[in-house]
């Protein structure tokens, strides 16, 4: 009776492991079929003004998922970062750390996670570029995209 108790047992945990190998395939078709339906982008400016150093990128998907994106015109020295931020009209924030993690030495882009929006949910991009001269990172430049929806 115990060893058929153990049978059972298992016969559970592999068709529990069935039923998540048919789920994931179906969720990276998903991500597959997805195309940028939408997006904006501003120059990344130091001080606010030109010359423009890369760009900040909102962008929407077909699955309904947005992003940011900043991508510099070269790759970052060592004392350098950069970031993108998705900003959600009264709501929440996300950076490149939930993402591919921020712009750093020898790199020029990072993007954010993708969040799924619901109807009407308006996003936009900020941008920002940080310099460490010795005395800690600060923002030499920023900029916004508009918001999409």
């Amino acid at each position: 009776m115990r060893t058929l108790g153990i049978l059972l047992s298992t016969a559970g945990l592999v068709g529990a492991g069935a039923l998540a190998l048919v789920t994931v395939p179906a969720q990276a078709a998903e991500a597959a079929n997805c195309t940028v339906v939408s997006q904006e982008d501003a120059s990344m400016l130091r001080g606010n003004r030109p010359p423009s150093w890369g760009k900040v990128y909102v962008f929407k998907d077909s699955c309904g998922r947005f992003w940011a994106e900043v991508r510099m015109d070269s790759k970052l020295p060592a004392n350098a970062r950069a970031n993108a931020f998705l900003v959600q009209r009264g709501g929440r924030t996300w950076d490149c750390g939930s993402g591919n993690g921020l712009v750093k030495e020898n790199e020029s882009s990072c993007f954010t996670q993708k969040v799924r929006g619901a109807d009407g949910a308006r996003f936009r991009a900020y941008g920002a570029e940080y310099q460490n001269y010795g005395g800690g990172y600060t923002e030499l430049g920023k900029n916004y995209t508009k918001y999409i929806r």
